[in-house]
């Protein structure tokens, strides 16, 4: 079983793999040698003002001073490799592709592990082959964005989660807190979606002392400070995150807004956009755009009503992306209808405690976009869970639902291979015996 084990993951990983590197094969003998970074040229451009010793700034193609609109850790690395390979260069490009392939390659692991350890291996195989095929997922590494790592950090705090169960020691709720820092320092916009695990696992160790808690939230304040301190210094403003909300607040609801993303509406590509800017500072430009913002939707109540519902239904139809390829509304309708059904399924069969770790990050993470916009590559976050819980549920359906029920014998429900015994409790079988 072992071996049988080891050469379906080989066999995934292999096809992952392959896939993913003839895509960036063809993008790199395709494309000019700069078409990975002019995909997302704020990082670039950030880079280069880290390299050029002025922090992270101009984020827009001109000298702005400094800035928070981005989050630090994906500029950072993406400075690391400019340094190592030359700013916007083919071989720069190549590197960072093949970072983000070796990380895409971890999530396939990740989630066919996962899959294995609470199901079994048909639907292991199944979730890691749905990852690996996928065309709009086998993109991913193309994207400079912090994309493959954001979802690869989730996937990974949901492994943690279920590995630990029960019996949490403090240094682990320590090492817990660091990594949510780091996750939040590459994508702040992952915390509702990180503090939903946590707080899982606050609530399945009720035995754990409150100190333990205080040890992670403090691990995680020591981690993370760095960034709202510096922001502090520089804006003379609390800016704990990043300061593009507003801006992004007003983008989706203003007169003429679409509810998709509007590249023209940016400081980099609007010179009025920018001109106010420059004029206003970055604080006070935010601010102004986020009181415009809110004094839409106190005004047009309906509209907003109205564009959030279109909002809601593009992030989980994959129709976000304006003039987006119709495989990012066939492959996200399939996951959110089958991932909804394996949710469904696994609180039908009394596995309360998984279903509601799965549906914390899933009704979170999309907030902000329902009232911003819902491009596809932010949903792609949440894919590795929407393709686990699509696997179970089509494996479900095949084998007739062959998985164990609350009316079975505890000892049969105990020998399933589950990655925790703190993920199905004997107190949520109790009703049914």
């Amino acid at each position: 079983m072992v071996a049988s084990q080891r050469r379906h993951t080989l066999m995934v990983l292999f096809v992952a793999g392959s896939l993913r590197l003839l895509v960036i094969v063809g993008v790199l003998l395709r494309y000019p040698g700069n078409w990975f970074f002019q995909r997302g040229i704020e990082m670039g451009l950030l880079a280069h003002s880290l390299l050029a010793g002025q922090g992270l700034s101009s984020p827009f193609g001109v000298v702005t001073g400094p800035t928070a609109f981005i989050a630090p850790g994906y500029p950072l690395l993406t400075a690391a490799v400019f340094w190592f390979f030359g700013e916007q260069t083919r071989l720069s490009a190549a590197a960072m592709m093949t970072v983000q392939l070796a990380v895409a390659l971890v999530t396939v692991w990740l989630l066919m592990h996962l899959a294995r350890s609470l199901f079994d291996e048909r639907t292991s195989l199944m979730a890691g082959l749905l990852w690996a095929c996928s065309p709009p997922l086998i993109w991913i590494p193309t994207i400079s964005w912090d994309t493959s790592l954001s979802l690869c950090l989730l996937l990974g705090l949901l492994a943690l989660v279920l590995h630990l169960g029960d019996r949490v020691l403090p240094r682990m709720w320590v090492a817990l807190g660091a990594y949510c820092a780091l996750a939040a320092l590459l994508n702040p916009a992952l915390l509702p979606a990180l503090a939903a695990p946590m707080l899982w696992l606050t609530w399945k160790t009720r035995h754990t002392t409150r100190s333990s808690v205080l040890l992670a939230t403090l691990s995680f304040v020591i981690v993370f400070a760095p960034w709202p301190i510096r922001n502090a210094r520089i804006f003379h403003a609390f800016v704990p995150l990043r300061t593009t909300v507003g801006f992004e607040l007003w983008m989706g609801n203003r007169e003429g807004a679409s509810g998709y993303l509007q590249e023209q509406l940016f400081p980099m590509y609007n010179q009025d956009e920018l001109a106010e800017y420059r004029r206003m500072g970055e604080i006070a430009y935010t601010t102004h755009k986020s009181a415009l913002a809110r004094q839409f939707i106190r005004t047009h109540p309906l509209p907003f009503l109205r564009m959030t519902g279109l909002r809601v239904l593009r992030f989980w139809t994959g129709t976000g992306t304006q003039r987006g390829s119709s495989f990012f509304a066939l492959h996200a309708c399939f996951t959110s209808l089958f991932g909804l059904g394996g949710l469904c399924l696994l609180w039908r069969q009394r596995y309360h405690a998984l279903a509601t770790l799965f549906a914390g990050p899933l009704l979170l993470f999309p907030l902000p976009y329902y009232c911003t916009h819902a491009e596809f590559r932010y949903r792609l976050v949440l894919d590795p869970l929407l393709t686990l819980l699509t696997s179970y549920c089509l494996v479900g359906m095949k084998h007739n639902l062959v998985l164990p029920t609350p009316s079975q014998d505890k000892a049969a429900l105990r020998s399933k291979s589950i990655l925790s015994q703190g993920v199905v409790k004997a107190d949520d079988l109790e009703g049914a015996e």
